[in-house]
């Protein structure tokens, strides 16, 4: 399995767009405003497609799709009074198997702490 390169971000909780485009930029020529670009590009691609109810495959990551939710009669917890949850459509991700195993065989692969 190939190692991956230790990314500072990766020591982070949250990795956030600047950090993406600076690791393209790190790895590319491009300077720090066209890699937020390609950042910018690639999310709005992802999302249009979602929005377009089509799925998006990233081969050893994982498949986002849209999953159609019925209404339903959801409860307050606090007061108990019912309520009727209408129906909406959410997004939902599925890990992809060869990520999935990596993530549970071998932490440290990815840049974490194994525990």
């Amino acid at each position: 399995m190939k190692q991956t390169k230790q990314m500072p971000f990766l020591q982070r909780n949250t990795i956030t767009r600047e950090h993406l485009a600076r690791s393209i930029r790190r790895y590319t020529s491009l300077n720090i405003n066209k890699a937020s670009e390609v950042v910018d590009d690639i999310i709005d691609s992802l999302l249009n497609a979602i929005l377009n109810n089509k799925q998006v495959k990233i081969r050893l990551f994982g498949l986002f799709t849209i999953k159609k939710k019925k209404s339903r009669t959801g409860r307050n917890p606090r007061t108990m009074v019912e309520a009727e949850i209408p129906a909406r459509d959410i997004v939902k991700f599925k890990v992809a198997p060869t990520l999935k195993k990596r993530i549970n065989d071998n932490i440290d692969n990815i840049g974490c702490i194994k525990q």
